[in-house]
This record gives C-alpha cells, structure tokens and sequence, in this order.
C-alpha cells in the first residue's frame, strides 16, 4: 500500500514537472513572441515616424521652393513695373521736353517774324524819310536859282582850283628834276634868272 502511494506521489511529481517544463516553454514562447511583436512594433512606429519626418521636410522644401518662386516672381513683376513706370516717366519727360522745345521754338520765330517785322518797317520808314527831306530839299533847291548859280559857281571854282593846284605841281616838279638832275657845268652854263624862269617858265624846264 505504501509503495503504491509512493509510486502515486512519484507520477504526480512527474506530471507536475512536465506540466511545469510546458509551461516555462509556453511562457518562454510568449515572452518571445511578445518580444518579436514589440520588436516589430517599434521598427513600425521607427518606419512610419521617418515616413512623416520625410514627409515633413518634403513639404518644408515644397513651401520653401514656393515661397522662393512667390518672392522671385513679385521681385519681377516689381522690377518690370519699376522698369514700365521708369519708362513711361521718361516718356513723358521725353514728351514734355519735345513740347516746351517745340513752344519754344513757336515763340522764338514769332518773336523774330516780330523783330524782323518792326526792323523792317523802321527801316521804310527811315527811307521814307530820307526821302522826303532828300526831295524837300531837292525841291526847294531846283526852286531857288541863287542857290543854284552859288552852287554851281563854287563847283567851277573848285575844279579850276584843283586844275591850277595840280598843274603848278607838275611844272615845280619838272623844275626842280631839271634843275637837280643836270650835271654842276650845264647848271651853270644854262643858269637863269628868276625874272627869265617866270618869262620862259618852259624854257627853264628843258
């Protein structure tokens, strides 16, 4: 009897430990299999965080280039409006200055249309003054015959004056080249008198 309950004790102690080898193993199992998972988990959560830190940084790169391509666009279009108003300034600078040019001008050869206008009629009126005090004058002389005689006279004196002045010139001229010109014996030889020089004056010159 006692061996049949010691045989009992022995079976169950076997049974026991079986029973705790399978469920160490079982355990072990789960303990791995939990492991793999939570392993899995993490290299999951590792991937997905990478995907979304990727994606971040794509989408920072995306607002960056667009951000790029917004501020490079409005600097053109500012630099093309600077440039269109530059231009249209100038135009109109351009324009303005052609204007004021062209106004310019207008007045400048209004004013000397005017100029020489009144510097024109000054000069027909000088002439038309000239004129009539030329033929005022004219007049009046034709008309007084004692002015005419006086001045007619005086003229014929005048001219006969000059006549004599230049002829007495010429005949003290020769003289005197005569007289200087001939040699010391012929001088003397052909000397005269100032009373024979007035009596035969071309006498004294030959």
């Amino acid at each position: 009897m006692a061996s049949i309950q010691s045989e009992n004790i022995r079976v169950a102690e076997e049974e026991r430990r079986k029973t705790l080898i399978e469920e160490t193993k079982h355990s072990r199992a789960r303990a791995d299999y939990q492991d793999q998972l939570a392993r899995k988990r993490q290299e999951e959560d590792a991937a997905i965080k990478a995907r979304l830190q990727e994606e971040s940084l794509r989408r920072q790169e995306e607002s960056i280039k667009k951000q790029e391509a917004m501020r490079k666009a409005t600097i053109e279009h500012e630099l093309s409006l600077r440039h269109k108003l530059d231009l249209e300034r100038i135009e109109t600078e351009v324009k303005a200055k052609t204007k004021s040019a062209r106004e310019n001008r207008d007045v400048n050869l209004e004013m000397m249309r005017a100029s020489e206008e009144e510097r024109r009629k000054t000069i027909m009126e000088q002439i038309r003054t000239a004129g009539g005090v030329l033929g005022a004058g004219f007049q009046e002389f034709i008309g007084d015959r004692t002015k005419i005689a006086t001045t007619v006279g005086g003229l014929t004196l005048l001219a006969i004056g000059w006549y004599s002045a230049k002829r007495g010139t010429d005949v003290v001229a020769r003289y005197v080249q005569a007289r200087l010109g001939k040699p010391s014996l012929i001088r003397e030889t052909s000397r005269m008198t100032p009373f024979e020089v007035a009596k035969h004056p071309y006498s004294a010159l030959k």
